[in-house]
C-alpha cells in the first residue's frame, strides 16, 4: 500500500499470507510500493532508490536465493522506515554485522526477519530443534532465508537455552541469547583456545564443526570450567565466524540462582558482579 508505514505482521495479515511458501518477497514489496529487480551489482548486495510513494530495489542477481530474499526484505525495511533520506546501498557486512547496534541497518535487518521469518510460522517449526547449524539450515531452506537471520530466530524463539555469537578476526561483533540466558550469562570478549571458533579465527582449516566444549572457553562465569556446552561454529565470508552455543545439559542454569544467592551478586539491574 503506497505511502503507508506498516509493520510486517500487518502486511502479512492484509495479504492473507499464512505459509512459508506464500512469502513471495517480490509480491510483498510491490504491495508496499517497491519494485524488486535483479541486476549485476559490484560492491554491494542490494540498493534502494525511492521517490514519493514508489521505490526501486535492485538486488545482486548472482547472490544465492536466501540472501536475495533477505536483501529484499532488508531494503523494504529501509523503504518502510527510512524513506525521505538519501538512497541506501547495503553490502554483505551490513547483513552479517548489523544486528545489535541502534541504527537503520539493524532496524532493516529486524524488519526482514519479522517479514520473512514470521513467528506465527517459525515457532511451530523451530520449537525443540537442536541448536546446531543442521537445524538452522533446515529452517533456512523451508523459509528460503539467510543462515544468520535464521540462526538468530532459532536462538531467540526456539525454546532452548542458547547463544549465537559473531566474531570477526578483530573483535566480537555481537551476540544474541535465548530468554533463559539473557542478562544471566555473558560471553567472553573472545573465545579461548579449546573452542572451535578459536581455531577458525586463527585460520585453521575447516574441521570438526560441532563439539562439546568446556564452558569457560566461552562464558564469563566464576565456575564456568565445571560445565560443558555444545558448540557449532562455521567460518563465513572474510574470516567472520558464527558460533552457536547450546546448553544441552542445563545444570549450569539450574545452579545459577544458587551462585547468586551464595555470593550476594545480584545487582539492581539484574546482572551479576562478574559480568
Amino acid at each position: 500500500m503506497p505511502g503507508a508505514i506498516q509493520m510486517p505482521d500487518q502486511i502479512l495479515a492484509e495479504l492473507g499470507i499464512r505459509e512459508p511458501e506464500e512469502l513471495e518477497i517480490e509480491a510483498i514489496a510491490e504491495y508496499c510500493g517497491a519494485t524488486i529487480r535483479y541486476r549485476p551489482l559490484s560492491g554491494c548486495e542490494a540498493r534502494i532508490i525511492g521517490c514519493r510513494d514508489r521505490a526501486i530495489i535492485t538486488i545482486n542477481e548472482s547472490s544465492w536465493r536466501g540472501r536475495q530474499r533477505f536483501s529484499g526484505g532488508h531494503e523494504l525495511g529501509h523503504w518502510m522506515h527510512d524513506r525521505g533520506r538519501i538512497a541506501f546501498q547495503c553490502d554483505y557486512k551490513m547483513y552479517v554485522h548489523g544486528w545489535r547496534a541502534t541504527n537503520p541497518e539493524t532496524r532493516a535487518n529486524d524488519f526482514a526477519s519479522d517479514l520473512l521469518l514470521p513467528l506465527s510460522m517459525f515457532q511451530p517449526r523451530a520449537r525443540g530443534l537442536p541448536v546446531i547449524f543442521t537445524s538452522v539450515r533446515a529452517l533456512a531452506d523451508a523459509f528460503k532465508m539467510s543462515l544468520t537471520a535464521t540462526a538468530i530466530r532459532l536462538v531467540e524463539h526456539g525454546g532452548l537455552p542458547s547463544m549465537l555469537i559473531c566474531n570477526s578476526p578483530q573483535k566480537r561483533e555481537w551476540f544474541v541469547a535465548s530468554p533463559e540466558l539473557s542478562g544471566r550469562l555473558w560471553p567472553l570478549a573472545r573465545p579461548e583456545e579449546g573452542s572451535i571458533a578459536f581455531s577458525l579465527l586463527g585460520n585453521a582449516a575447516e574441521g570438526k564443526k560441532t563439539a562439546d566444549v568446556r564452558c569457560d572457553h566461552w562464558i564469563n562465569h566464576p565456575r564456568a570450567e565445571s560445565y560443558w556446552i555444545k558448540e557449532d561454529s562455521l567460518r563465513l565470508h572474510e574470516g567472520t565466524v558464527l558460533s552457536l552455543l547450546w546448553w544441552e545439559d542445563e545444570k549450569q542454569l539450574l545452579d545459577l540462582d544458587e551462585y547468586e544467592e551464595e555470593r550476594g551478586n545480584k545487582r539492581s539491574d539484574g546482572r551479576t558482579n562478574w559480568e
